[in-house]
């Protein structure tokens, strides 16, 4: 229910604000535990990303967040679960492989961090090491217009247009004979970068019509 509130309010505020608009969201299956991968370019973008479509997410946010107490109670109750940004957290990791493996969605941003230009930046292999051992597909997106809204320069955000195509499913490849597991990682961080990079046309074309 509490997620459900915010769901709510979080919808009002993107269409209100920024007049949100989904692209394609039919390709988000009604059932069934997968990866949503997007670029990242903003503090909005979990709430464009999540807020545009119907089924529950799950995100993932510094453990440093979940230090403030108040804070912390709002995150966790809207399905967002704590990472060590630095090293390896295997059981932030693990917990993510059981949440896809049980039938949830969970969103990640493989670049890692909020672009500085706007740009797509290179993918970490963190974010395919979780894909690959939970053994779900995964779903590109593309958000375009957050990084005019709320770059990271700017302390407040400002009114603008917002687009959030959704790709469909794909899987990653398959790990080649005699390639490493890091290797494979790389390769599959790649994919999803340019699955998401294969978004940006759609917006062109919206832009121009």
């Amino acid at each position: 229910m509490f997620y459900e509130f915010c769901h709510f309010i979080v919808r009002c505020f993107i269409r209100t604000l920024f007049r949100a608009q989904a692209h394609d969201g039919q390709n988000i299956p009604r059932t069934g535990g997968f990866m949503v991968v997007s670029n990242h370019c903003s503090f909005l973008d979990p709430l464009l990303v999540g807020g545009c479509v119907r089924r529950h997410m799950h995100y993932l946010a510094k453990r440093e967040l979940f230090r403030i107490p108040v804070f912390r109670n709002l995150i966790r109750g809207v399905n967002t679960h704590p990472i060590h940004r630095q090293g390896l957290d295997r059981n932030a990791i693990r917990e993510c492989v059981d949440l896809m493996r049980g039938g949830e969605i969970l969103l990640i941003f493989p670049e890692g961090t909020r672009s500085r230009d706007g740009n797509l930046q290179p993918g970490k292999a963190g974010a395919a090491m979780i894909a690959v051992q939970a053994g779900v597909p995964c779903i590109p997106a593309y958000v375009a217009g957050s990084f005019r809204a709320w770059p990271r320069r700017r302390r407040l955000p400002r009114p603008t247009k917002v687009h959030v195509y959704y790709g469909k499913p794909f899987d990653l490849p398959p790990r080649g004979p005699g390639m490493s597991s890091k290797e494979h990682y790389v390769i599959c961080a790649e994919e999803m970068m340019r699955r998401i990079a294969a978004l940006r046309p759609h917006f062109q074309d919206t832009r121009q019509a």
